[in-house]
């Protein structure tokens, strides 16, 4: 057994095999590969999926834009106004995902305000005429 400190402060025990898990995915273990031991690789997907929601739930709680372009791409239709449902109905359903799309949310989302800029065409007047 291993004890850490949560982030209130209080000294928790976990097994060791938790332990290994999160050192093993801090160290940027791929978590698709085969483990011989498969409980320690399942603990090992299920610890790099809760990480995947953290940095969801984070890019969510940014600006109301990044909440409805997720809301849009899990398609989700919610009519309650309160932010902390919304939260929880895309945390709920982000938890009910398999770890290989929620893998693929995560990088649409890290790639998302980079591929949206606008292109401001050329304007045929403005090129150089070669004589």
């Amino acid at each position: 057994m291993a004890k850490i400190a949560d982030e209130f402060g209080y000294v928790i025990k976990i097994s060791d095999e938790d332990m290994l898990a999160i050192s093993l995915v801090d160290n940027g273990i791929n978590p698709y590969k085969k483990i011989k031991k498969k409980s320690l690789q399942h603990k090992v997907k299920n610890e790099y999926k809760r990480r995947l929601i953290i940095n969801i739930i984070a890019f969510l709680k940014k600006s109301s834009k990044n909440k409805e372009f997720l809301i849009r791409k899990l398609k989700i239709k919610t009519k309650t106004k309160s932010k902390s449902t919304v939260i929880e109905t895309i945390q709920h359903k982000l938890n009910k995902m398999h770890v290989k799309n929620v893998d693929k949310l995560n990088n649409i989302i890290l790639h998302h305000g980079r591929t949206q800029k606008r292109k401001v065409p050329k304007h045929s007047k403005t090129r150089k005429i070669r004589k």
